[in-house]
């Protein structure tokens, strides 16, 4: 258990850069850092960390029994943190694209704690003007009458 990362963590929740995180994001970070090497600052396999019948189950899972969350949910609060300037992803590649890689057939996600930003920017919320409120999600206007 890494405390004075778990320390750093609840330090920098209470910062202007965390205003308006929610809570299942703020709880993703906690665990990552009460499981990180306090050096390494990466998340850590334990082993108790296995399902009923001995078999051993993955960082993500993990965090999924932690935090409550299904893999969509997970997943979009991952992405939330991305956004936030917090990957705690740790990249292992790039695709032809260019795009990091996180994950791929035999090597599961890990994860880390970042050095936390002292100020974020975040993205633009979407645009809710009326004229959106008269199409479906595909884009194409709805006949509501």
């Amino acid at each position: 258990m890494a405390e004075s990362l778990v320390g750093e963590v609840a330090a920098w929740l209470r910062t202007p850069a965390a205003q308006g995180m929610p809570a299942s994001d703020r709880l993703v970070l906690m665990i990552i850092a009460e499981r990180a090497h306090k050096v390494s600052r990466k998340m850590l396999w334990h082993r108790g960390d296995r399902r009923d019948d001995g078999t051993k189950i993955t960082l993500t899972e993990t965090l999924q029994l932690g935090t409550g969350l299904g893999a969509r949910g997970l997943g979009d609060a991952l992405k939330r943190l991305a956004d936030r300037g917090i990957e705690v992803r740790m990249q292992i590649d790039t695709d032809s694209l260019g795009r990091p890689v996180f994950a791929r057939r035999g090597h599961a996600v890990d994860y880390h704690v970042p050095l936390l930003p002292a100020s974020v920017e975040l993205p633009p919320a979407p645009d809710r003007s009326r004229s959106d409120r008269n199409q479906s999600r595909s884009g194409k206007p709805v006949d509501n009458s």
